[in-house]
């Protein structure tokens, strides 16, 4: 923090230049997604159930060509990250590789959500995902347990409205994924009562706590469900150590 104050600070006196971008990019609360809303996930070839609660995945947003003055106001922004763009977009790589990237990771994660629901429910289906604007790996645990409860009898949300991240491959692990904070923030926006949260992102998530939302520590599809049935039942699953 201290090097970065130094960078904006020199820039500061480099006169003329306030108006032009800098190597920056802001992280900032994005959308969020109830995976059990209309055209989000399509099941076909199987009974499907509907669900009185929301399953939100979580994003982030990420401005891009921000200017000297925007980014000393999103690094005195608590809800907002400033960080190097090269975070975002790695050197070497064009602008539209990256998106090209990120599309192909969303795609990865829903053919394994899908692999790990088949072998939940244990039969046949087709499914297809919406939520097309979104890239990158870290729906794919809420696009797991959005497709299992649209698969079951049972309503998994209990009427809640429960918020989450994080990457799941073939076997169910779940796993860590980046922006953690600004999910946070997001989710409790969008009115969440608990938020799943990968294991390993657990030690961020509890640094950057958001009072009123409790945490459910998942490293597993499974622990996810068995989450959802502890919390939607009065219960309180599992939570991130050190957590609030």
């Amino acid at each position: 923090m201290v090097l970065l104050t130094g960078v904006l600070a020199t820039a500061l006196l480099a006169g003329g230049v306030a108006a032009y971008p800098i190597p920056y990019v802001v992280l900032e609360p994005g959308p969020t997604v109830d995976t059990l809303g209309k055209d989000v996930i399509k099941v076909t070839g199987a009974d499907t159930s509907a669900s009185a609660g929301q399953l939100r995945l979580t994003t982030i947003g990420v401005r891009t060509e921000i200017t000297l003055p925007e980014a000393l106001g999103a690094w005195a922004d608590d809800d907002r990250a400033l960080v190097p763009r090269t975070v975002v977009y790695p050197p070497g790589l064009s602008d539209q590789q990256v998106e090209d990237k990120n599309a192909e990771s969303f795609s990865t994660s829903q053919r394994n959500a899908e692999a790990v629901a088949r072998r939940e429910v244990g039969r046949p289906f087709q499914v297809t995902f919406g939520a097309e604007d979104i890239g990158g790996p870290s729906a794919g645990l809420m696009f797991t347990l959005g497709l299992i409860d649209k698969l079951t009898p049972a309503d998994l949300t209990g009427g809640r409205i429960i918020a989450g991240t994080g990457t799941v491959d073939e076997a169910g692990k779940v796993g860590r994924i980046s922006g953690i904070p600004q999910k946070l923030l997001g989710a409790k926006a969008a009115g969440a009562q608990i938020f799943l949260v990968p294991a390993d992102n657990c030690a961020e998530a509890v640094r950057n706590a958001v009072p009123g939302l409790p945490m459910a520590k998942v490293a597993t599809v499974d622990d996810g469900l068995a989450a959802l049935r502890t919390f939607t039942a009065g219960g309180t699953p599992p939570p991130c150590p050190g957590s609030p």
